[in-house]
């Protein structure tokens, strides 16, 4: 995250307060955010999906990759400094279609993930146990960082997938 923070250093920024939208389900984004500071609640239907505190994280990157409208909305939880790229589609292109071809395949498959996990949220929001836990689940896998894991489980050590 820190290489975008670093990246969006020399382009404008956008200030937003508490409970200001900055993307709109289903409309056009044509910008990458870079958070500077603040926090934002990324949200699907009304019901809170993720919340991007880290600065250097960013929003706005699957409508830019996909060439689609916005999928959730983004809601400033507090006041909120972003970094605006407004050349990122440009930027993304370079002239090698390589690395742009590589990031809509990844971005198509965060897609239908993020789709799932929040109709999966909705579904189970009353539910104690492990199902009520699906929104601490997927805050914990938005907001990691870190090396990737294997696909696998006690129950199931080597999955097919």
């Amino acid at each position: 995250m820190e290489t975008l923070l670093s990246i969006s250093d020399r382009y404008p920024r956008q200030q937003l307060q508490a409970g200001e939208i900055l993307i709109v389900d289903g409309e056009s984004v044509r910008e990458l955010f870079v958070l500077v500071s603040g926090k934002l609640n990324v949200e699907k239907d009304g019901s809170l999906v993720a919340t991007v505190v880290e600065p250097g994280a960013c929003v706005g990157e699957l409508s830019l990759l996909l060439g689609t409208a916005a999928t959730a909305d983004v809601v400033a939880a507090e006041e909120s400094v972003l970094a605006v790229i407004d050349d990122a589609a440009t930027m993304l292109d370079g002239g090698h279609a390589l690395p742009l071809a590589l990031a809509q395949l990844l971005a198509k498959r965060l897609q239908v993930m993020t789709s799932y996990l929040a109709d999966l949220k909705q579904q189970y929001a009353d539910h104690e146990g492990g199902l009520g836990m699906i929104d601490t689940v997927l805050g914990t896998l938005v907001q990691s960082g870190g090396p990737r894991s294997e696909l696998r489980s006690e129950r199931d050590p080597d999955p097919e997938y």
